[in-house]
């Protein structure tokens, strides 16, 4: 059996796009034999993962466009099966238009050549233009299945291009392993805060790309400066690009922030999203602006505060039943500042919502399950 692994990033700055990676090849692993092979079409090499999961082939196949007719067509038609998560938020032209269009090119072929090309758990939409729209009913209605990770996204493939049939779960990364032992951290109380260099930079364009409503530098330097007095304050990257032009990396600005406000604890910089998660699990609060980032220590039982600057945060946690999600394009400075104390304070209702939202995950972990390995056994 071949199988294509597409829209995944294997190796990634990001550790939430990589722990996307762990989470799905560790539930096909299961059911894959020897002699099977995993087919890489992301367009980033394999990073660790072929020694993580060391008794499965994988073939690396950059998708370049000038390569189409070639390797790149040839590998995705020996595919029995295509599984496609487009960095779980991508499916959408919210970043860029041009880059929405790079990544339909390559889903068109997929449908195309391939009879079962599977849509796995992600977020679809927002769409911002009419040729946007055309082009994802095309992608959705060559899909031989649809699972959403949100009802927002399952709605509005439902009203906005009829498709009925979708599967709803949750995103692939709430089953990601960890290891709590794997870093010893002391017994005080710790509470880690997950710092965005995106959104503290402004975006990719430096000028408040998302529409925030808040100052959130202003916002990040209230929490370090008052948590630190209290807490022991971990300040934990999740977006890792220690080239000096990124302007997505984490790790520099709570570097700065550490050196700024010195009793806090800096977080080293992770190589794999399995010790992301394993260092944040040690957490007993934490406060995120990544959403892989909040997901690592909401599945792994620690009291979690999402700051959203996407529809991505209340898609997912909203259809866990979770409210305690700060909105960053609604509140302003000081009454975003002012949630995240209050639900600091309020820590065991947040505990108590968690538990009831963990049981709907392992639910609905069950269902997906179940339906992928009905989906290779059909092969």
């Amino acid at each position: 059996m071949k199988i294509g692994l597409m829209g995944f990033e294997f190796k990634s700055a990001n550790k939430g796009c990589e722990a996307l990676v762990y989470s799905f090849i560790s539930i096909i692993s299961k059911k894959l034999k020897e002699g099977d092979i995993i087919y890489n079409f992301s367009g980033t090499d394999l990073g660790a993962v072929p020694e993580y999961f060391n008794d499965i082939k994988f073939v690396n196949v950059p998708p370049k466009l000038k390569d189409l007719k070639f390797k790149y067509i040839k590998s995705l038609s020996k595919c029995n099966i295509i599984f496609d998560v487009t960095m779980g938020d991508s499916f959408s032209d919210i970043y860029s238009k041009n880059y929405y269009r790079g990544l339909m090119i390559h889903k068109k072929l997929a449908g195309l050549l391939c009879k079962r090309y599977v849509l796995l758990p992600q977020t679809y939409g927002p769409f911002y233009s009419r040729n946007s729209d055309k082009v994802a009913k095309k992608v959705l209605n060559k899909a031989y299945k649809i699972y959403c990770r949100d009802e927002i996204s399952q709605k509005l493939i439902s009203e906005k291009f009829h498709i009925n049939n979708s599967i709803l779960v949750s995103d692939m990364a709430f089953i990601l392993p960890y290891d709590k032992n794997m870093f010893q951290l002391s017994s005080n109380k710790k509470l880690g805060l997950n710092i965005s260099g995106l959104l503290y930079r402004g975006g990719f364009n430096l000028e408040n790309q998302f529409n925030l409503n808040l100052d959130y530098r202003l916002l990040i330097e209230k929490l370090v400066f008052n948590l630190s007095k209290k807490y022991e304050l971990h300040l934990i990257s999740h977006v890792i690009d220690l080239n000096n032009n990124s302007y997505d990396d984490d790790y520099k600005i709570c570097k700065e922030m550490h050196m700024k406000f010195p009793s806090t604890i800096l977080a080293p910089a992770f190589n794999s999203p399995i010790e992301a998660k394993s260092y944040i699990s040690n957490m007993d609060i934490f406060i995120g602006s990544r959403m892989h980032s909040t997901i690592a220590a909401f599945s792994s039982g620690v009291v979690t505060i999402p700051i959203s600057y996407s529809r991505k945060f209340e898609g997912v946690f909203g259809s866990l039943n979770y409210p305690y999600v700060i909105n960053a394009k609604k509140e302003d400075t000081e009454s975003a500042y002012n949630l995240v104390l209050n639900y600091i304070r309020k820590e065991q209702s947040l505990k108590h919502c968690q538990e009831q939202s963990l049981s709907l995950i392992k639910r609905k972990k069950i269902i997906f399950e179940k339906s992928i390995s009905n989906i290779i056994e059909e092969i």
